[in-house]
């Protein structure tokens, strides 16, 4: 067996977590098309975030509706995958000052990764 072998084949796991999929079934899990369209009707930005540590979906969706500018009718939480997401008014603050407000308001050791920030699109014209 050539010596290149064994740290190629130990090199592939690691390739897989770098893919993004796991980020992007965090994303499906939490994701409501109805949110955000009323997002985009309001001018606010949905934010998809990663959650670290152990919350309850209740705790989670009471921490994120008393942060400014989460819109406490759009919080949407997955435990498996754990994550979250919500309709912020980037007047307000940045989607990653909310996500720490959020995970703050939880402690615990509790972390709240954004992991994406789509841009609408824009209206057809």
């Amino acid at each position: 067996m050539k010596f290149w072998v064994v740290p190629a084949v130990l090199a592939v796991p690691a390739l897989a977590l770098a893919c993004g999929a796991c980020d992007e079934d965090k994303v499906a899990a939490t994701y409501d098309h109805a949110v955000v369209q009323a997002a985009a009707a309001q001018k606010k930005q949905m934010v998809f975030c990663e959650v670290q540590g152990l919350v309850t979906p209740a705790r989670m969706r009471a921490a994120a509706a008393r942060v400014a500018g989460i819109d406490a009718s759009s919080v949407r939480v997955s435990t498996d995958p754990a994550a979250v997401s919500f309709a912020l008014d980037p007047k307000v603050q940045s989607a990653d000052a909310a996500a720490s407000k959020v995970a703050s308001r939880l402690g615990g050791g509790v972390k709240i990764l954004v992991l994406k920030v789509p841009v609408p699109a824009s209206p057809a014209g």
